[in-house]
């Protein structure tokens, strides 16, 4: 049995606090839901794991070079462009 990558912890003003392969982000409220459903389809092809890794360090790539320590929407939709070849065709 795998891991699983992708945890909910909580809620605190406005983010939610997420583990992502081991490293926690902070996600906007209003792009969390895109965020986790794009995970969850990462999870469900073969070779997940390695897919949600991916897509922890694309995003400790993007938050520092942006200089931010959370997740916005525009950096969600970066990630997802970066990651859909990852996914095998449904």
């Amino acid at each position: 049995m795998s891991p699983q990558p992708t945890l909910y912890l909580g809620f605190m003003n406005g983010y939610h606090k997420l583990t992502i392969s081991g490293v926690v982000f902070y996600v906007e409220d209003c792009c969390r839901e895109k965020l986790t459903n794009h995970i969850d389809l990462m999870n469900r092809q073969k070779q997940a794991y390695t897919s949600v890794e991916r897509i922890a360090e694309l995003l400790l790539d993007a938050l520092k070079d942006r200089g931010t320590q959370v997740v916005s929407p525009e950096l969600v939709q970066y990630i997802i462009k970066r990651t859909r070849n990852l996914r095998q065709p449904d």
